[in-house]
């Protein structure tokens, strides 16, 4: 990697056997293709396999335009920092190149010194909802934006699947929410009641969503809650193997 100055500063994309890329307002310039050693340890696949794996992410938050990410270097180095102890999915090398990506529990979507939102899925007089512990007067104080992240999963040949991860941001009316009473997000209590998302999305396994507050373009800091699952198939030592062979085994195995 090196700093790029003078008439190519401002390019992106490839140019030859060389990719441009801009990162915390500079341009860097690369090999298109980088060659990294095949076999690896149990250990350097994990790491591999997470930094890749959360450069897939970043890319789909990154196409939102929605980014909010306080402190360390840059937002794209901050959430790094923070999607470090998601749960690993072990993809294979085809995998990566082709740009596959999972919708993870946990992964977090804005960090910013705003108060937080508790939320969390569950149901309304029968309905799907997402339970929140705003109030009506928070709900109205600041921008509240809903960030909906979808597992996409296609069929890639016989025995393949492709899958990715697409994200969309929704601004929510403060009266979009219904008043439900707040023992249903439990532990938070207040005797006017706490508002809630309500709608059939809200219990579908391929979607997972973020609540974030924004005031003066600062931000809440959020996570991911879901009812997907489709991940878990990627996490396990069946998946690890596979993923070390498409790199040529792992060392000492």
């Amino acid at each position: 990697m090196a700093r790029v100055k003078g008439v190519l500063e401002n390019i992106e994309g490839h140019l030859d056997v060389l990719t441009f890329y801009r990162r915390d307002g500079a341009t860097f310039v690369r090999p298109r293709h980088i060659y990294q050693p095949r076999r690896l340890s149990r250990g350097q696949l994990l790491i591999r396999e997470r930094q890749s794996h959360n450069n897939a992410l970043w890319r789909a938050l990154k196409r939102t335009g929605h980014l909010f990410f306080e402190g360390g270097r840059a937002p794209y180095y901050r959430f790094m920092s923070l999607n470090m102890f998601s749960p690993v999915p072990y993809l294979e090398k085809g995998h990566i190149g082709s740009g596959c990506s999972l919708l993870l529990p946990e992964m977090v979507v804005s960090d910013g010194p705003l108060p937080t939102v508790g939320y969390q899925l569950g149901d309304v007089d029968g309905q799907p909802a997402l339970l929140t512990d705003l109030t009506r007067t928070a709900a109205r104080k600041d921008t509240l934006l809903l960030y909906v992240l979808k597992q996409n999963v296609a069929p890639c040949g016989a025995d393949d699947e492709h899958f990715w991860l697409s994200i969309t941001v929704e601004t929510v009316a403060a009266d979009a929410f219904v008043v439900v009473p707040s023992t249903l997000m439990s532990p938070y209590k207040d005797v006017r009641g706490t508002l809630a998302l309500v709608g059939d999305r809200y219990c579908d396994p391929m979607l997972g969503f973020g609540l974030v507050r924004v005031k003066d373009g600062l931000a809440s800091h959020q996570r991911v809650v879901t009812r997907c699952t489709y991940y878990e198939k990627y996490t396990t030592e069946e998946a690890l193997q596979a993923a070390a062979k498409s790199y040529g085994g792992l060392t000492g195995e």
